[in-house]
């Protein structure tokens, strides 16, 4: 009897390590999925890591247990170790080291239109002054509103200058913005929800592309003129999921919740999380044309709303490469909420580029968190 409890024992076992290597090599497969069809195949990424966890659990558990089995769970990472290496950063950061020939310094950062809404209707200044800190030659910036009223004193163009750049590049529209009363004249008015690019070297040639008059289906790219060579830089912000508050308070307290309440708000996050995912494959399809048809080595920044290994994500790191995961450390978590695992923004460059250093910046306690990297581009010296 209790061979036979054994054997069934370590069957079940066996099963639940294929159970969890299964969806992990599974995820190899979105590229090559049409968006249509990716729906909820593309969860897959935001469980890697904890199914990355379990094997390691189970390469445990084999040595222990049954030696030749730990092949299941190691084959299984091998397989995976190019999606494992998209997901963890294993250097170091070099900026302690306080090299004195940085050649370009770029930032990105979601700004959550600077603290717009707890500010009376004004950018933070502790935010504008703690981006202005950054000191980076080229600094990108998601969710960010500004004044259309030319007597306001955050106009795009009193930004700039708070932020202590030369140049900007906004990709907005009157189309779509938010609404508030300007504490000056207690009248409402629309500010424009935009993404923008401040550069203190020239922007020779730019370009906004919207398939559709909404923000998350508008990207930008300027052409910056650094030296000696021209660097074309992509500002992003894919499609969001739309969680309110109420969605965060579900997933932060699932536990308290009954059956009923699970399913009825699992559906609706389900649905959101669906929706999402198709307009991001969208539109990654679109920005990946646009990267393609560049004449000029490519950065691109920006608040992907998706984690790495995603369809998305696979997507860009087919033709560049993810500053993170070449000189970041850990898990590079950028999102403040829900998981310690999301990083769902991102700098991408062209492999032609020599990336110096990268980090995610810690200090100032929002959404989401600024990312600060540099390039050793010799010419710049010139």
């Amino acid at each position: 009897m209790a061979g036979v409890l054994r054997k069934i024992t370590k069957g079940t076992f066996i099963i639940a390590n294929l159970m969890i290597s299964i969806p992990m090599l599974a995820i190899y497969f979105l590229p090559y999925l049409s968006p249509s069809s990716l729906a909820l195949f593309n969860l897959l990424p935001l469980a890697f890591p904890y199914l990355l966890l379990l094997q390691m659990l189970f390469v445990l558990l084999w040595l222990f247990v049954n030696r030749y089995l730990v092949f299941i769970p190691l084959l299984t990472m091998v397989f995976c170790g190019k999606l494992i290496l998209s997901l963890l950063g294993i250097r170091f950061s070099e900026e302690s080291k306080k090299n004195t020939d940085q050649n370009f310094s770029l930032a990105s950062w979601n700004v959550q239109l600077f603290g717009f809404f707890n500010n009376n209707a004004r950018p933070d200044p502790k935010m504008l002054s703690y981006a202005k800190a950054f000191n980076a030659d080229v600094f990108c910036t998601q969710e960010l509103v500004f004044s259309l009223d030319t007597t306001s004193s955050f106009t795009l163009e009193k930004l700039k200058q708070k932020l202590g750049y030369k140049y900007v590049f906004a990709g907005n529209s009157r189309s779509f913005g938010v609404h508030a009363n300007n504490p000056e004249t207690s009248k409402k008015q629309l500010y424009p929800f935009c993404l923008a690019i401040f550069s203190n070297y020239p922007i020779i040639n730019k370009k906004k592309i919207q398939s559709i008059p909404e923000y998350n289906h508008t990207f930008i790219y300027a052409d910056v003129l650094v030296g000696a060579d021209t660097i074309r830089i992509f500002n992003i912000h894919l499609q969001s999921m739309h969680f309110v508050k109420k969605d965060y308070d579900f997933i932060e307290k699932i536990d308290q919740q009954s059956a009923d309440e699970i399913s009825t708000n699992g559906q609706s996050l389900l649905r959101k999380l669906k929706e999402a995912n198709f307009q991001r494959a969208v539109q990654v399809l679109a920005v990946r044309d646009e990267i393609r048809n560049s004449p000029y080595p490519v950065i691109l920044c920006g608040d992907m709303n998706d984690v790495p290994n995603s369809y998305a994500y696979q997507i860009l790191r087919a033709d560049l490469r993810d500053g993170f995961a070449d000189k970041g450390f850990g898990i590079g978590r950028t999102f403040q909420f829900i998981a310690p695992t999301l990083r769902v923004d991102y700098i991408f460059y062209s492999a032609l580029l020599p990336i110096k250093d990268f980090r995610v910046d810690k200090g100032f306690q929002s959404d989401h968190k600024p990312l600060v990297t540099s390039f050793d581009l010799p010419s710049a010296k010139d």
